[in-house]
């Protein structure tokens, strides 16, 4: 079994060069209506016409590194504060939760994304 998260998109070859050059993904797929992103063992599936706006997170394990890398190839992470339960924001703009940090950016479509590492136990 594999997840597939559906994300909606106004301009898919705009967004498959996000996924693919920002972000770092593959992509196994692509035709005038929809791709497919490889993320791990999950896929992102990119539509024209459907899909979640937001609330996509990315589990990293060393979130410092995986921003600054991000960074690098343009992409510009935005403050959590407004997020419930947010502590504290970073000069990276990495939000403290009481779990762990998240980095909250949005991809070329305008949807909110996010990288996330959990506090060890």
């Amino acid at each position: 079994m594999k997840l597939i998260v559906d994300v909606k998109v106004s301009d898919l070859e705009r967004a498959v060069k996000f996924y693919r050059d920002s972000l770092g993904f593959g992509c196994r797929y692509v035709d005038s209506e929809w791709a497919a992103i490889e993320v791990g063992d999950a896929e992102i599936h990119l539509y024209l016409h459907s899909g979640v706006t937001g609330h996509v997170e990315f589990y990293v394990k060393d979130i410092d590194k995986v921003v600054s890398e991000m960074n690098d190839k343009g992409v510009e992470f935005v403050s959590g504060m407004d997020k419930t339960n947010a502590i504290k924001v970073d000069d990276s703009n990495i939000t403290k939760f009481p779990w762990g940090r998240t980095a909250f950016f949005r991809d070329s479509e305008g949807n909110e994304l996010a990288l996330a590492e959990d506090f060890e136990s």
